[in-house]
């Protein structure tokens, strides 16, 4: 047994003693700073990954916690959530060049920054979140850590929200992909993934990581809002004027490729024939929406299907809706079906990826195959004609979100992680949370 001092492995004021027995490390720290995390997220488009990174770094704080969100810029039509970052004045740092698309100059640039950042802040852990932003972030903290002893390094993580292994690209692409994910994984000490569908997909289906390494943490999302909606809220339908005794369904996200709304148009124009005075509310915007004008108008329902944008208010928006449709192709956990849910909604989805352990099909909502318009508009016909059933799906979905999806059990469950993987890879003993009132 040796001992001795040497400096603190979280840079500060503050000194360790440390004694090593067997190859562990033994530490007692006095007056060390707080962890320190680097967030990294492609963008802060609308979608579920800049909701979770804006609660995560309110709530890691009031735990104590020293917070930086490095982010990039929203594509042209996504619109942005920047709002629910600067609203909480949480401390971020905008990196130029950064983004979602693949350029190879900007994301080269875009990686020298990130790897500033973490040298400057020397963090206790690297997290990342989406595609690119998993790509840039991992590579600059593996470059990171081969530069600090072990007692220095900081717990590389990786939220996978969805994934592009699927979907996004041609075959030879994907198989290109998943060999880089395969890579990072190796020097990647924590991956979470938001359902156990998405575990089972990660570690047995494509072995990107083994199992040691992957932890389900479901989302946590602001629910409130939604949970206190009433049976109806019908704001937004008076300012579109359609009564509040016709059938209205909705979806609500990016019109890409990848969310597949030329089916959800193909199935409306079936549910039209069945339902003659249902109307098709798009919520978002996105490339495809020239696309989707187009369509609707060929198949003769332009009348029925109103395109609305990007809007803030969610509680209108699902007040208005009877039924939420979602017709992806490949999915994480999808945030518009929780939100329905906490909404009091039906649900009509197909079963890609982690929706079937968002809905369970015939209770909480509907499950039907993906690329199959007959299937979702019998779907959604029925239900548009049984009240009934809309109303015991939606309460049943209600029932569910409000303990699933809970802000402070995503905060517990990522505290942990930190500290544990942290302490393992330190050999340390994980530090107490410190909560501020």
């Amino acid at each position: 047994m040796a001992s001795g001092l040497r400096d603190p492995p979280w840079p500060g004021n503050g000194s360790a003693i440390f004694g090593t027995y067997d190859g562990w490390v033994l530490l007692t720290v006095v007056g060390s700073r707080p962890l320190h995390v680097v967030r990294v997220i492609a963008r802060l488009n609308i979608g579920g990954p800049a909701r979770h990174v804006a609660v995560l770094d309110t709530g890691l704080r009031d735990r104590g916690y020293v917070t930086l969100l490095l982010y990039g810029d929203p594509e042209p039509g996504e619109g942005s959530l920047s709002h629910l970052v600067t609203d909480r004045r949480l401390p971020t740092c905008h990196v130029a060049n950064l983004g979602r698309r693949f350029r190879p100059w900007g994301d080269v640039k875009a990686f020298f920054s990130i790897v500033q950042k973490l040298f400057e802040i020397r963090p206790d852990v690297t997290h990342t979140h989406t595609a690119k932003a998993g790509f840039l972030g991992r590579v600059a903290a593996i470059l990171y850590n081969a530069t600090r002893i072990q007692s220095h390094r900081c717990l590389v993580v990786h939220t996978y929200h969805g994934n592009v292994f699927r979907g996004y690209f041609g075959q030879l692409a994907s198989m290109f992909v998943r060999a880089i994910e395969r890579a990072l994984a190796l020097g990647t000490d924590q991956i979470a993934v938001l359902s156990e569908q998405q575990r089972n997909e990660i570690v047995e289906e494509l072995r990107i990581a083994p199992a040691t390494k992957v932890t389900v943490v479901p989302l946590g999302l602001d629910l409130e809002p939604l949970l206190r909606l009433d049976a109806s809220l019908p704001t937004l339908r008076r300012e579109l004027g359609l009564p509040d005794d016709i059938p209205v369904m909705g979806f609500v996200g990016r019109l890409v490729p990848i969310k597949d709304p030329t089916t959800l148009i193909r199935a409306f124009s079936l549910v039209k024939r069945r339902v003659p005075d249902a109307v098709l509310l798009l919520v978002g915007d996105g490339p495809m929406r020239g696309e989707l004008e187009t369509q609707t108008s060929a198949l003769g329902i332009a009348n029925a299907v109103k395109f609305l944008g990007w809007r803030q208010d969610l509680p209108a928006v699902y007040g208005a809706l009877d039924i939420v449709l979602l017709s992806s192709i490949n999915e994480g956990t999808p945030v518009s079906v929780i939100e329905a849910m906490a909404a009091g909604r039906a649900v009509v989805a197909t079963d890609v990826g982690g929706v079937r352990d968002v809905v369970e099909s015939g209770q909480t909502g509907v499950l039907v195959p993906p690329k199959d318009p007959e299937a979702l508009a019998e779907a959604v016909s029925q239900l548009a004609t049984d009240a009934h059933s809309r109303s015991r799906m939606g309460q049943a979905g209600r029932q569910v979100v409000q303990t699933r999806f809970r802000v402070a059990r995503l905060i517990e469950n990522i505290d942990r992680l930190y500290r544990e993987g942290l302490a393992t890879k330190r050999r340390t003993t994980p530090r107490p949370t410190t909560t501020h009132g």
